[in-house]
């Protein structure tokens, strides 16, 4: 159990380790990348919550909403 233990520690370390070794090989470029891919995915989950609240609020009034054509 211990030796297991120490496995999933070094493992951890490790990880961090390479996430700070890769954090501080970043230029600017490599910032704005990854902030406007991050972003991106964000703006994504927040528009389908959105759509989905609009269609349960409609038909919560009765509201039919066509959005095949």
């Amino acid at each position: 159990m211990r030796d297991w233990l120490d496995k999933i520690t070094a493992g951890i370390a490790y990880l961090c380790s390479v996430f700070g070794i890769a954090v501080s090989q970043m230029t600017m470029e490599h910032w704005y990348f990854l902030s406007s891919i991050v972003l991106g995915v964000i703006m994504a989950g927040v528009n389908i919550w959105h759509k989905r609240n609009m269609q349960r609020i409609a038909k919560e009034k009765g509201v039919v909403i066509n959005e095949a054509g």
